[in-house]
């Protein structure tokens, strides 16, 4: 079974490369257009001041961005002494840090590259269209800076423990259905079905992360066949692992079809995994009870 692989380390990465191709793309664009079409919007702010306030957001951005993602980076090693590593890596591939970066980086480089546009050929004007854009920039980085900060408090240990076990419970309640149902009384019949095929990993250790049951009993469904997953999410995958088996009395279904409803990656994550909240919980306990930690 080739593994479908969620590389989270990737989009943390392609996110800020994103903006910032957006960011020079737009500043050369946008004030190119408002030169050209719009000769008539010209900002109020000479040229001189333009240049200097263009600079400053420039040169307080980028060291903005230094400061603040050092500080976010202690934080995250800190945490990973006082709490887990386990936790640390789902941290430093929030969502919220990878979006800041590619917001603080998309001003600066916006700024940098709308100031080749002030006083272009000394004509002493300054494009409208340039001076919002980046003032607008500048206000989603300043929300974007409170956001980060929110998410940097979140390491405070009572913060943790809240979050983490609120993660466990959402994942229970969505996955598991409620004791009120009757139980499935499925065991029986998936005993005495013949096994048609075995579906095994190969390549290199991953984790299980997210498998995709609606697609899995569509499958099953419209093949008159019954689907055992052998391996449960957050379990590791090694050559040769089973991951599920085919029941039934028709004819084995094509490996295409079967994997995409199987996400591998390189840790374990909230998604359909309770266990790992309570792994989490664990890990905090332990470092409390450690000597070292007073």
């Amino acid at each position: 079974m080739a593994p479908t692989v969620r590389n989270s380390s990737l989009t943390a990465w392609l996110i800020p490369l994103l903006y910032a191709a957006g960011a020079v793309a737009l500043g050369f664009t946008i004030p190119r257009l408002a030169y050209n079409f719009l000769p008539g919007y010209l900002s109020t702010v000479s040229t001189n001041a333009a240049i200097g306030i263009y600079s400053a957001i420039a040169s307080g951005m980028i060291a903005l961005t230094g400061i603040v993602f050092s500080l976010t980076f202690v934080m995250v090693q800190f945490s990973a002494t006082a709490y887990s590593p386990r936790l640390v890596l789902w941290i430093a591939r929030d969502p919220v840090v990878s979006h800041a970066m590619g917001v603080f980086t998309a001003t600066f480089l916006y700024a940098i590259a709308a100031l080749a546009w002030v006083d272009r050929g000394g004509s002493g004007r300054v494009p409208l269209a340039g001076t919002v854009l980046v003032t607008a920039l500048l206000l989603v980085s300043i929300i974007m800076f409170v956001t980060l900060i929110q998410r940097v408090g979140m390491l405070q240990v009572n913060r943790m423990l809240i979050f983490t076990a609120d993660q466990g419970r959402n994942i229970i309640e969505n996955l598991y259905p409620s004791l009120d149902n009757p139980p499935c009384q499925g065991s029986t019949e998936i005993a005495r079905s013949p096994c048609l095929q075995t579906l095994l990993y190969h390549g290199q250790p991953r984790i299980l992360q997210e498998v995709d049951i609606l697609a899995l009993v569509e499958i099953a469904s419209r093949n008159g066949s019954i689907i055992e997953l052998l391996a449960s999410v957050g379990d590791a995958a090694l050559e040769e692992t089973q991951i599920l088996r085919v029941l039934g009395a028709g004819v084995p279904i094509s490996e295409a079809t079967l994997r995409p409803a199987i996400t591998f990656g390189g840790e374990r994550t909230f998604a359909q995994d309770p266990k790992y909240a309570i792994r989490l919980l664990v890990d905090i306990a332990i470092k409390a009870l450690s000597p070292a930690i007073k």
